[in-house]
């Protein structure tokens, strides 16, 4: 009779410690599977940077030729299926991604190598004439430093890019979790992130974050609305010039920025 007591006890006490433990071992498990995620993701965005830098070396600095490498490298992460209307899908929903959640800045060549290197050449073929740095015999080419950019013509003719990506967090209760850490947003309701909102939601609808992201941010009720909660990732690439570089191409898009 007193055995069968302690293994009812043994049993009630096993119970008791599993209630305990499983929200967190659940909870882990979810924030493995976000991980893994977000690493496939900034995977998949180095590789489709070093494509935009790729299609502007070849494009005199184009930026819409850049921003369709860094769609046609980000299209893996939105393919749901493998046929060819998946793969239409996953081209169009990483257009959209480019143009709205993502920008790219270009580090090099700056506007001060444009003013030093950049020489007016006439094309027939074209009947116009382009201000450009020239990519020709450049072993040949004078080495003395520019006046301004303080590189040679060699150096001007790196292309350079920084590139800001937002990247949808998905795992339910994680994603939340990752958005407010990442963006320091304080002053939750009594029930913390469990709430549907801040206690200053009111006040500001981002939740008054202290470290902002301005591209990659949503309002709280929208993040409640899609559970998609979106991070900041960044990726840079560098690659030579096959084309001369035009100042004129690297802002043939929107969204640009030139350094």
């Amino acid at each position: 009779m007193y055995e069968y007591a302690d293994k009812r006890r043994m049993t009630g006490q096993a119970m008791t410690e599993f209630l305990i433990v499983a929200p967190l071992l659940l909870f882990f498990g979810f924030a493995t599977v976000q991980f893994v995620l977000l690493y496939q993701a900034k995977s998949t965005l180095d590789v489709a940077v070093l494509e935009a830098a790729r299609e502007g070396a070849v494009n005199h600095g184009s930026m819409r030729a850049m921003q369709a490498g860094l769609a046609r490298g980000l299209a893996p992460l939105y393919a749901r299926h493998a046929d060819a209307s998946g793969v239409q899908s996953a081209m169009l929903a990483a257009r959209s991604a480019v143009t709205k959640a993502s920008s790219i800045a270009i580090i090099s060549p700056t506007a001060a190598m444009t003013r030093d290197f950049a020489r007016t050449r006439f094309y027939p073929d074209e009947g116009a004439a382009h201000e450009e740095i020239p990519n020709d015999t450049l072993m040949y080419r004078d080495t003395s430093p520019g006046a301004e950019s303080d590189v040679n013509v060699q150096d001007a003719n790196l292309l350079k890019l920084r590139v800001h990506y937002c990247f949808d967090l998905v795992v339910p209760l994680v994603n939340k979790i990752m958005y407010y850490a990442t963006n320091v947003i304080g002053n939750v309701a009594a029930n913390g992130l469990f709430s549907r909102e801040p206690a200053d939601a009111n006040v500001d609808a981002y939740g008054s974050p202290r470290r902002p992201d301005s591209l990659c941010r949503t309002t709280l009720v929208d993040g409640w609305q899609s559970q998609r909660w979106p991070i900041a990732l960044e990726s840079e690439a560098i690659v030579r010039m096959q084309s001369p570089f035009r100042a004129d191409a690297a802002n043939d898009a929107a969204t640009v920025t030139a350094r």
